[in-house]
């Protein structure tokens, strides 16, 4: 399948859209073209049943009539009427009785007829001996196939004059080749007709269908786009208080998104990744200036208040159904390795691997940056607290992954302003923020 990462949303869609109307569009013509022949088929075998059963009551009829004008036997006049009615046949043939049988019960008369210049006939007579089931008191029409021809097998009982036995007439009906091809030539042109009627249909619902899927795209595309941008304020409002400048929050959320890439995080963790490192800080919002912007070292008291940031931004995410997702970091970004971190001294796996990730970042982007009350440390010297700290504050498989790749994004980012960290974050980190496009299609 393409890849809306690979592509423009609105390229994606219109491709994916194309081809699934395709296959919607295939599978209902086929499935229609199917319906519409089978039920042409049925319609076939009534007219031949029609057909058949019409000649079966002539005959039984014109059988009935010689016997009663002529005084002939039932076998003899059923023989006479079968002569008569092949003769009229031959003026419209619409099809021909192959095989016709008389008997009546209790009487040794009877008579069968086979048509010996029909090709299958001897299948036609181990046919009607295999279907040999005494009489019946009701009529019997069938359909049956005989050497992959379409027949009808057709059975009535009949009253001959003067007795009080019922006799029986039976018939094997055979539609001429004309019929049956004239007959499956409209089945397939009205398969013909539903599948083009279908295409026809999808083709022209098409453009109606592309221009609110546009509509769909763009709105989505605004409504993520302004989450982002909500998402990117607050953020930034939050670093505005605890310091003059917002670039930490681009570096360290550019320094966790290259270790998510990395390690293969689906999107939605990318996503949830973003949004984290965005707000890690927000619950600072609630902590007391003289706390927050202290340049020295906080008292225990101070420091117990401090961390209630934490609580105090879990509070403020909750509050919004689309900021959940960066709850893992929010809350677990000071949590350490060991189970010495706060505020639920989670441990090891324990703690969201996207929290993990994200307190790399930020504890390397703290150590090499400058603050009111230190100076900024170099990119070797940061890598080797961070080693340090392997398994106790920090992930070891993490630091791992960050020490090789920490030097280059260092040099990187450490020195750009905070408009050029923004423009490459927003570029990188836009495309987890846009609605799947297959849930567009």
């Amino acid at each position: 399948m393409i890849s809306s990462r690979n592509i423009p949303l609105v390229t994606y869609v219109r491709r994916t859209l194309v081809a699934r109307l395709a296959l919607m569009a295939a599978v209902i013509a086929v499935v229609m073209a199917v319906v519409s022949y089978m039920a042409e088929e049925m319609l076939l075998k009534r007219e031949i049943v029609a057909e058949a059963r019409a000649d079966l009551d002539d005959l039984v009829q014109r059988t009935g009539e010689l016997v009663a004008t002529q005084d002939l036997q039932g076998s003899t006049a059923f023989h006479r009427a079968l002569g008569e009615f092949e003769a009229a046949r031959q003026v419209n043939p619409r099809g021909k009785i192959v095989y016709a049988r008389f008997t009546a019960p209790g009487r040794a008369e009877a008579r069968e007829y086979l048509d010996q210049d029909f090709l299958l006939h001897k299948a036609v007579w181990k046919h009607a001996h295999a279907e040999k089931s005494g009489h019946s008191p009701e009529p019997r029409v069938e359909t049956v196939v005989i050497g992959e021809l379409l027949s009808v097998h057709a059975v009535r009982p009949l009253i001959l004059s003067g007795s009080a036995e019922t006799a029986q007439a039976e018939i094997i009906f055979v539609p001429a080749p004309r019929v049956l091809a004239a007959m499956n030539r409209k089945s397939l042109f009205t398969a013909a007709i539903v599948v083009l009627i279908t295409l026809a249909t999808t083709g022209l619902l098409y453009p109606v269908v592309l221009r609110l899927t546009d509509r769909l795209v763009a709105f989505s595309r605004n409504m993520q786009a302004a989450n982002f941008e909500t998402l990117s304020l607050l953020g930034c409002v939050v670093a505005k208080r605890d310091s003059d400048t917002d670039e930490h929050n681009y570096r360290v959320t550019l320094y966790a998104l290259r270790m998510g890439e990395a390690l293969h995080l689906s999107r939605t963790q990318m996503r949830a990744l973003t949004m984290g490192a965005f707000l890690h800080d927000v619950g600072k919002i609630a902590i007391r200036d003289d706390i927050l912007l202290k340049p020295d070292k906080l008292t225990p008291e101070e420091f117990e208040t401090m961390k209630t940031h934490v609580r105090h931004g879990l509070d403020v995410i909750e509050r919004s159904t689309w900021l959940r997702d960066a709850r893992d970091v929010v809350g677990g970004h000071h949590e350490k390795f060991d189970g010495a971190g706060y505020p639920s001294g989670l441990e090891g796996k324990d703690i969201p691997l996207t929290a993990r990730i994200f307190t790399v970042a930020d504890v390397f982007d703290a150590l090499t940056s400058r603050r009111p009350y230190k100076a900024p440390l170099g990119c070797a010297e940061a890598l080797e607290i961070l080693q340090c700290g392997r398994g106790t504050h920090f992930d070891p498989e993490v630091v791992f992954l960050f020490a090789n790749m920490a030097e280059s994004l260092h040099e990187r980012y450490s020195h750009r302003t905070g408009s050029d960290l923004k423009a490459e974050l927003i570029d990188m980190s836009w495309r987890y923020f846009q609605t799947d496009a297959e849930k567009l299609v």
